[in-house]
This record gives C-alpha cells, sequence and structure tokens, in this order.
C-alpha cells in the first residue's frame, strides 16, 4: 500500500474522528496527510489548511505540531527518507558482497524515486535543513565495505559515494520526472529499472576493472 493510499485525498475521516486524535498522533496523521497531498499534487500542494481538511480537524490544529508550513514540509520530507531507508534495507539481500549490496542499493533508490515522484521532489528540495543522513550513512558504509574488500578502488569512501550518489540521483531524476520514461528520447529505455540496471552495472564494472587492474611499479 502506497502512502497516499492512507488517508484518500477526497475522503472524509469517518464522524468523530477528530476526537480520537490524542497528542502527537495529530502530528503523525498531518505527515501522513501530507505525503498523500504531494503524491497526487505535488509539494506546493501541502499545507496547514490541507492536511488538517484532510485529517479532519480545525484549520489551526497542526499548528500545535508544527510551527509553519516550512516545518510541516521537512516532517513530510523526512517521512519520505525514512520510506526510501525502508526500501533500500528490503533490497539488500542476505550474504551479499558489498558490491552487490550497492547494485541493490541504486535500483532501490530508482525505484523509489519513480514510485514516490512528489514525495521525491519534495525529498530533494532546496531547504537549509539536512535531510537524509541514514540513507547516506548507508552508502558510506557500503562504499567503505566496497572498498576493504578490495572491489572497488580508492579508500576515500566519501569520494566513491559522490561519484556513486550523483550518477544513481540523476539517473532516479530524469524517470521521476518522466524525461526518459515517456519513450520521447531516442535509443534510452522507458523502464527505469532496465535502465537503473544498465547503468549500475556499468558504473560498478568500470570502477570493479579499476580495482583489479595490477599497478605498475616504479622502475
Amino acid at each position: 500500500m502506497s502512502p497516499s493510499q492512507h488517508l484518500p485525498r477526497h475522503e472524509a475521516p469517518p464522524n468523530g474522528a477528530t476526537d480520537t486524535y490524542h497528542h502527537g498522533h495529530l502530528r503523525a496523521a498531518c505527515v501522513e496527510a501530507g505525503v498523500a497531498l504531494v503524491e497526487e499534487e505535488g509539494p506546493d500542494a501541502v499545507t496547514i489548511r490541507g492536511v488538517a481538511r484532510i485529517a479532519g480537524v480545525s484549520h489551526t490544529a497542526p499548528l500545535h505540531h508544527f510551527r509553519d508550513r516550512q516545518e510541516l514540509l521537512d516532517a513530510v520530507a523526512d517521512r519520505g527518507f525514512g520510506l526510501l531507508v525502508e526500501r533500500l534495507d528490503a533490497s539488500l539481500p542476505p550474504d551479499a558482497t558489498p558490491t552487490a549490496a550497492l547494485r541493490a542499493y541504486g535500483r532501490a533508490y530508482v525505484d523509489h524515486a519513480v514510485a514516490h515522484r512528489g514525495l521525491f521532489a519534495l525529498m530533494f528540495r532546496p531547504t537549509a535543513e539536512m535531510q537524509g543522513e541514514a540513507s547516506y550513512r548507508r552508502l558510506i558504509e557500503l562504499c567503505a565495505a566496497a572498498q576493504a574488500a578490495g572491489e572497488l578502488p580508492g579508500d576515500d569512501p566519501f569520494r566513491l559515494a559522490l561519484v556513486l550518489w550523483s550518477s544513481v540521483h540523476g539517473l532516479a531524476a530524469l524517470y521521476a520526472t518522466a524525461n526518459l520514461g515517456s519513450g520521447h528520447v531516442t535509443g534510452q529505455p522507458t523502464d527505469p529499472g532496465v535502465a537503473a540496471d544498465a547503468v549500475i552495472n556499468d558504473l560498478l564494472g568500470a570502477l570493479a576493472a579499476v580495482a583489479t587492474t595490477p599497478k605498475e611499479t616504479p622502475r
């Protein structure tokens, strides 16, 4: 079930629902309402009044949990990153090598972007807040493990992570905005999964070749 199915956009909550929210529950309900709005209508649709309407409370009730719309947007984006981490964790095969784990990680990242286009746009909007730390840390750990195992080159996991992240994120953004999935780009696959597998395999294959190439000794 997608997040937008938790609180249908045009379906009011049952009678009396406004009386069932305890302190803290309303905050979670507003976040899920924000997820539903951003998935259906995009980031601009996420407002204090909008989430209040879907949650079935007064238009000022969310202000008990969010100072303003910006704080609400941050909370909805945090939920998006939480869903991303859940997908990433679920994608990792048991006993996978570090490189195999990175391959699964990259595919899951693209899948998340395509499955949650509006949420993905909100997650990576310009903001002063640092978000997505947990997903980034997972990438760093996998890069460090791949380098320690000699599967990928270098000894700086942050540099390697930037190479992988920028490549996969760029691909994810192209498909999330439907620029590549539309079929109007000659020679490129419309299926984001096919494209993700090809790009990630090519990228990791090239990096692995560097790691296994014997280094010339100075004469």
